[in-house]
């Protein structure tokens, strides 16, 4: 059986040439300056944001002291009368390489434990039926047994704070000044006082283990929110829905384009969409898309619609569905609205109205995501095959009515339908909240639509969307070993006859 070797602390403090942490003050005197000897100096642990995120520091400890991975989860556990003798609750004597207690024993706490250590037989004194605890502890050389020092993390682990005007500290702190404290304490501690220190300063270790065992495991753990979890950034998670078929328009969803909702766009492509949105505000853009170019004025402009505001609207879209027609301004005392003018090709009219919230982000998405042809990663859960994980393009899904325009040049086909007559109730159910995606990818990724739900995650950089287009149309997604395809026609039929007729 091969054994993880336990970590090799006396090592590691030499490689990194890490240094001593030996006073319990955090800042020197009554400035503001931290101590250069305690647990923040900066001499230790750098000046710099990314020195005190990996630098460490340590304590030396008075005494050996059992790794705390042993401690935690052998001694403390199985450890018997090592583990009594170690706390000083028993004397012992050693008789034929066994710990036996005696009321006159020779040998007492951590101190004389690990001086004999070399001279126990662990198989006949530890009382466990673990082979694996007596191989550890038989077969681990007693430097890594034993510790007579502890790391101090970096200072961006354990940060200063205040709360209600005063300061506060994490627990790590508080464990770490602790342990500085018992140490000069026990210079000074008569011989049957300092059992008591040492077993402090051994509970001090174990608790600086289990803090951190527990900041970086379980299910609200370090990794398991930044790494593993599902919740990640930038993403966004929907229900899948059929899709419409349409007599007068032809339908953009397709088997390499799938249609997200424009609040689900906004979610995983935050940044790009929110840069558009501040490059279609600007004073030069204003001035081309509104009729009277007099009424922009730079300063109104730069002041109204800066870096907090976008973002403002950006929230309130994706949070005040009701007020997703809300208009936009060009002064300051909301008196002179931006004149939104295109030509409604399905009605063959001119419009000419006020521009909402709903034309900034529609047209931010369209040039951020569908004009860049970005792309975007769709997940179903329990992911079966490789298949159930899919690349796609985007294409937009607004309002629940849609309308073909003519604006700036560029003919849209699924243009948002902007009724400012409607009240905030029904605004904020008349926008499409579910993925819609072709009936024929559905085989592929084993769902239907009885409220399966996918994750979507957007794809940002130019080599990742070069990268994903390729295994989009590549032959192991598209084709089977059989050699047909992954798409079978099955619903498509019945779906379209549904929406030709349901009128």
């Amino acid at each position: 059986m091969k054994i993880i070797e336990l970590f090799d602390i006396d090592k590691y403090i030499s490689v990194s040439e890490i240094k001593e942490v030996t006073s319990q003050n955090i800042y020197r005197g009554a400035g503001n300056n931290f101590d250069p000897r305690g647990i923040f100096s900066e001499e230790i642990f750098g000046q710099t944001p990314e020195e005190q995120q990996y630098r460490c520091g340590y304590i030396k400890l008075p005494i050996h002291v059992f790794n705390p991975d042993v401690a935690k989860n052998i001694i403390s556990r199985s450890g018997g009368i090592i583990r009594k003798m170690a706390y000083a609750e028993v004397r012992c004597n050693l008789v034929d390489g066994v710990l036996v207690p005696s009321t006159d024993g020779q040998y007492c706490g951590l101190k004389d434990l690990y001086e004999i250590w070399d001279k126990i037989d662990i198989k006949k004194t530890l009382k466990t039926r673990s082979e694996d605890a007596v191989t550890i502890l038989t077969k681990s050389p007693k430097r890594l047994l034993f510790n007579d020092k502890v790391l101090v993390l970096p200072p961006a682990c354990r940060k200063l704070g205040t709360k209600n005007g005063k300061m506060v500290r994490s627990e790590l702190n508080t464990i770490y000044m602790h342990l500085i404290g018992l140490k000069s304490v026990s210079a000074y501690t008569t011989t049957n006082s300092v059992y008591q220190v040492y077993n402090k300063i051994q509970d001090g270790v174990i608790n600086i283990y289990t803090f951190i065992n527990k900041y970086v495991g379980q299910k609200d753990g370090f990794f398991q929110k930044r790494l593993l979890a599902k919740n990640t950034l930038w993403t966004a998670r929907n229900v899948i829905s059929a899709p419409q078929y349409k007599t007068d328009e032809s339908d953009d969803i397709s088997i390499y384009r799938t249609g997200y909702p424009l609040d689900s766009v906004c979610s995983m492509f935050g940044p790009f969409i929110k840069y558009q949105m501040k490059q279609f505000l600007s004073f030069n853009n204003l001035r081309n898309i509104h009729p009277n170019p007099n009424e922009v004025k730079p300063d109104n402009i730069a002041n109204i619609y800066d870096d907090k505001t976008i973002d403002d609207l950006f929230r309130i879209f994706l949070e005040n569905h009701g007020n997703r027609f809300k208009i936009l301004y060009l002064d300051p005392e909301n008196q002179l609205p931006i004149m939104f003018e295109a030509f409604d090709v399905k009605r063959n009219e001119k419009i000419s109205r006020p521009f909402t919230l709903t034309d900034l982000m529609f047209l931010s998405c369209k040039t951020a995501v569908v004009d860049a042809d970005r792309m975007v990663y769709t997940v179903r859960y329990p992911i079966g095959d490789l298949l159930g994980a899919f690349f796609t393009k985007v294409h937009l899904l607004s309002t629940v009515n849609t309308t073909t325009i003519q604006y700036q040049g560029q003919t849209i086909k699924t243009y948002p339908d902007v009724n400012l007559k409607m009240t905030h109730n029904r605004v904020a159910t008349y926008f499409s909240s579910t993925i819609t995606m072709s009936n024929s990818r559905l085989n592929a990724i084993c769902g239907d639509y009885d409220g399966d739900t996918v994750k979507s995650v957007g794809i940002w950089s130019e080599e990742a969307n070069k990268k994903a287009e390729e295994l989009m149309y590549s032959k192991v997604y598209n084709i089977t070993p059989q050699a047909t395809s992954v798409y079978p026609i099955k619903i498509e039929c019945l779906n379209g006859l549904y929406g030709l007729t349901k009128d």
